[in-house]
Parts: structure tokens; sequence; C-alpha cells
């Protein structure tokens, strides 16, 4: 299960568990088992906002390790790298945009106009597999 391939037990100094980021780290993979669940149910569109929450908690918990102040209230996954200070890749650039842009088609339906936006499963399995391998790239940096 993917819950159990991103356990996370993340240390401060000393090695004590930082409780300010636990609870982020564990929302975000609840996020990201619903949707891989989703995905198998064939809601894409719905699978793609929790895969978004879950790169947007990761992120938005690194900033609290990184500044050691709370995140801003935004849900633009470039912004929150871009306060984090990390050099993302071209392709995490790109990630970081669809994401963003399915967050939006998903919560907000006044913009689809007359049909909803199509999302395909191998769409969908392609932003999961890259934001998997996004969110253990911010794991490393910590």
């Amino acid at each position: 299960s993917s819950l159990a391939s991103l356990s996370i037990c993340y240390k401060a100094p000393g090695g004590a568990v930082d409780e300010d980021i636990q609870p982020w780290f564990r929302f975000a993979e609840s996020d990201l088992v619903s949707a891989e669940t989703l995905h198998q149910a064939g809601k894409e569109l719905n699978a793609l906002f929790h895969l978004q929450q879950a790169v947007e908690k990761t992120l938005k918990a690194t900033l609290i390790k990184v500044t050691g102040a709370f995140p801003p209230r935004t849900h633009n996954l470039q912004e929150l790298l871009r306060r984090s200070e990390l050099q993302p890749t071209p392709e995490q650039t790109r990630l970081l945009v669809d994401l963003t842009k399915a967050y939006t088609d998903s919560r907000y339906p006044e913009q689809w106009g007359d049909t909803s936006p199509e999302v395909s499963k191998e769409q969908t399995e392609r932003l999961i597999a890259a934001s998997k391998d996004f969110i253990a790239w911010l794991r490393q940096k910590l």
C-alpha cells in the first residue's frame, strides 16, 4: 500500500519527533491514499484534488521546518515551493503547475462552462507517480 511505502517519521535535531510537522505529513499521506482510491474508482478529477492536497501539505510541512513559521494560506504550489527556497527541476515545476490547475478545476465548477474537464486515467497515473517522486524529493530535503 502507498500508505506503508510513504510511512514518515521525521526527527528534529536530538531525535525528538517534530510535533509541528507530523500532522501535516499524516494528512498528506491520507490525501495520497484518497487520490489512489479515487483513481482506482475512475474518479480522476476528485483524485487529482486529493493529489494536489497531498503535495500542498507536504510543501507546507517543509516550509514549517525551513522557516519555523506557519505556512501562508495559499493553494499555489509554485508559490509554496518558491518560499521554501528549494530548486525544482523543470519537470517538478510542470507538475506543480498541472496540480494547481487540477485543484482549481476540481474545486470551482463555474469555470467549466458547459462541460467538466476531462482527465484520463493515464494522466492521473502519470501525476500520481510524479507526485510521489516529488514528495520523496521533499522528504530528502528535511
